[in-house]
């Protein structure tokens, strides 16, 4: 499970609440082994990655599917924190991020050719 958080103590709470919706675990009965942060692998290269996400606002849940371009996935996910504080007024707290993929040049939103 990939989590996104300040520190360490925010990642095991983030965790626990999510295991807590996925399965019918306690956090007296598991145990959390190891907390790693994630490196991309090639930082050079420019990506295109997906997030789909769901956040509380003012009236109820809304899902969202963003993209964004960046090097790392992490600086995506800043971005996405950044815009949807900005647009939506949406804090760190309220969003929660389902998926995230890196999304292939064809099928990019967007990527419109023109008709000759």
């Amino acid at each position: 499970m990939k989590l996104w958080a300040t520190n360490e103590v925010r990642a095991k709470s983030k965790f626990w609440y999510f295991l807590r919706k996925l399965k019918k675990v306690k956090k007296s009965n598991g145990q959390i082994l190891a907390i790693n942060e994630i490196y991309e692998k090639n930082p050079t290269t420019i990506k295109n990655f997906g997030i789909w996400l769901r956040y509380q606002s003012r009236t109820g849940y809304h899902n969202m599917y963003k993209e964004y371009r960046d090097t790392t996935l992490n600086g995506a996910v800043e971005q996405m924190y950044t815009e949807m504080a900005s647009r939506h007024r949406v804090r760190f707290p309220c969003i929660q991020i389902i998926k995230t993929a890196t999304i292939p040049k064809a099928l990019q939103e967007g990527n419109h050719q023109a008709v000759p």
